[in-house]
């Protein structure tokens, strides 16, 4: 049975949605250790205090160096977090080498099938990465955004992998700026895993329509049931990736920011089952952390595209 190390960076505005992706690990991969890059105190005393099993916490400042601290005076929280993507994904493959499989994962990510499912495509590939597959609404985010989507980026540890994580990490210190550069095509994080293919070899850009599926590639995809499971062009679902569900309060989401979902198939099979795991997450830590009080959006910011009362 494959090992797999995986690594995520939080902030206590993203932590229920943390332990939702912890929570559907758990459930889908039998052997795995979390390594979680904590970006604030309040995030490192819940977590540590929870003690969730296979789960390793790291501070942030435990990772900062001069070089580090240089490019934490310089950009904004948010951007900083970014930073830490590459930076807690090398510190993973150079002091924790025994697993067979490594890959980042943002935090509103959301497993319903096997991480194996995703390497098996190529297993000695040394680099997965997923394309963004933009529908016909998101096309215009392509020059905008990149070519792939840096919620996930697998790797193994061997050269070329540990190579490319590397030269990310340095990229990203240097410069990890929020703003779209037309001219330099550099996005966050994101923009420079667009070069990879022309630099590193054996990389592998995942087929699977089930992997990294996401409000901005679900449009064009054949939703159906197979069995109570949804399926994506006829690929089954392994993870979809959140981005766009808002946490209103407590008891209320906004499910996508940018349009209402009417897929039923869609609604039953991928959102309500995440949102359950979420309202239990917001729970667990409101009632055993009665001062946790963030990743609360708030009414005011959100539109009303998709408001889903919780139970």
């Amino acid at each position: 049975m494959p090992k797999f190390h995986f690594t995520s960076v939080v902030s206590k505005y993203h932590l229920f949605k943390l332990i939702a992706l912890y929570s559907s690990l758990k459930t889908r991969c039998s052997d795995f250790e979390l390594f979680i890059l904590c970006m604030d105190h309040e995030t490192f005393e819940v977590l540590s205090k929870i003690g969730f099993e296979k789960v390793t916490l790291f501070k942030i400042e435990q990772l900062e160096d001069d070089q580090l601290l240089k490019a934490k005076s310089n950009r904004s929280f948010h951007e900083y977090c970014w930073t830490g993507k590459p930076l807690i994904l090398h510190h993973v493959l150079t002091n924790y080498t025994d697993a067979d499989y490594y890959a980042h994962l943002d935090a509103d990510l959301y497993f319903y099938e096997d991480p194996m499912l995703i390497f098996k495509e190529n297993p000695s590939a040394s680099i997965f990465l997923t394309d963004h597959r933009n529908s016909k609404d998101f096309a215009f985010t392509y020059p905008l955004t990149g070519r792939f989507n840096t919620g996930f980026v697998g790797c193994r540890n061997d050269p070329i992998g540990v190579s490319a994580i590397k030269f990310w990490k340095e990229q990203c210190i240097e410069n990890c700026s929020s703003t779209i550069d037309l001219v330099n095509k550099t996005f966050g994080d994101q923009r420079y895993t667009e070069s990879w293919p022309q630099i590193f070899p054996n990389i592998h850009i995942v087929n699977s329509y089930g992997v990294n599926a996401a409000i901005w590639n679900i449009q064009d995809y054949t939703v159906t049931s197979q069995n109570g499971e949804a399926y994506l062009n006829n690929d089954k679902l392994v993870f979809f990736h959140f981005s766009g569900l808002t946490i209103i309060s407590p008891k209320e989401v906004n499910l996508c920011w940018y349009y209402h979902i009417y897929n039923p198939i869609i609604l039953n099979l991928i959102y309500l089952p995440y949102v359950y795991v979420l309202d239990e997450a917001i729970k667990q830590v409101t009632q055993n952390f009665p001062w946790f009080n963030f990743g609360f959006i708030g009414e005011e910011g959100v539109p009303a595209t998709h408001r889903f009362i919780l139970n």
